[in-house]
Order: C-alpha cells, then sequence, then structure tokens
C-alpha cells in the first residue's frame, strides 16, 4: 500500500510539472530590406507571447498585417495598448533615451506587422 501511494504522488508530481515544461511561440523577425535609408522587417507575435526587452532610436511605420490590440510595457510597468487595424499604418517616433520596452500578445491571435524603420 505504501509503494503505490508512492508511486501515485510522484507520478502526480511528475506529469503536474508538465505545463512547466512547454515551450511557448517566440516572436520572430523577418528581415525585408535594408539600405542606407531605412530598414525594415515582418514581426509575427504569436498569441500569448511576447518579445525580449528592446528599444527604437529612429522613426518607424509600423504596418498591421492583422489586426489586435499589441500591448507594450516598459521596464518600469508602464503599459500602452496600441489597438492595431488590419492593413492600417501607424507611425512613431523614437523612444526616450534609456527608455526600453516589450511587445505583448496576450491575446488568442497571433499579430503580424511590417515595421519600416528610417535611418
Amino acid at each position: 500500500m505504501r509503494l503505490t501511494c508512492l508511486a501515485i504522488v510522484a507520478t502526480t508530481t511528475i506529469f503536474g510539472a508538465f505545463p512547466l515544461l512547454q515551450t511557448h511561440p517566440e516572436v520572430q523577425r523577418f528581415p525585408q530590406f535594408d539600405n542606407e535609408r531605412a530598414t525594415a522587417w515582418k514581426s509575427v507575435i504569436p498569441a500569448r507571447s511576447q518579445s525580449t526587452m528592446h528599444r527604437h532610436d529612429h522613426f518607424r511605420t509600423v504596418v498591421a498585417l492583422t489586426g489586435g490590440g499589441l500591448k507594450t510595457v516598459t521596464a518600469d510597468g508602464q503599459t500602452t495598448v496600441t489597438p492595431l487595424e488590419k492593413g492600417k499604418a501607424y507611425w512613431f517616433a523614437p523612444m526616450p533615451p534609456g527608455v526600453m520596452h516589450k511587445d505583448v500578445n496576450d491575446t488568442d491571435q497571433t499579430i503580424e506587422v511590417v515595421v519600416v524603420e528610417v535611418k
């Protein structure tokens, strides 16, 4: 009886840990072009994923290939949600010095954008 209880506890512990081992989708960046005036990439932000902390030092436009609410969170916790409309372009100024952010997609849909950053 004691061995059976131990086996149940061990099985529950091992299988209960599997959700912690599941991999989460990663944000992907696909280069589009890079020349002396601008650089462009396509970002694919899967549902329930987030990018690493980064910053944008240049003016840029973002073209939404899909709609959705893209959240940005700064290192100090300030949160902004940008509602993206499919097919619409958005203009962003460079980030203030020292400010970093991550993109967070806490929706159930993948968000895809093309970013064109002026050099």
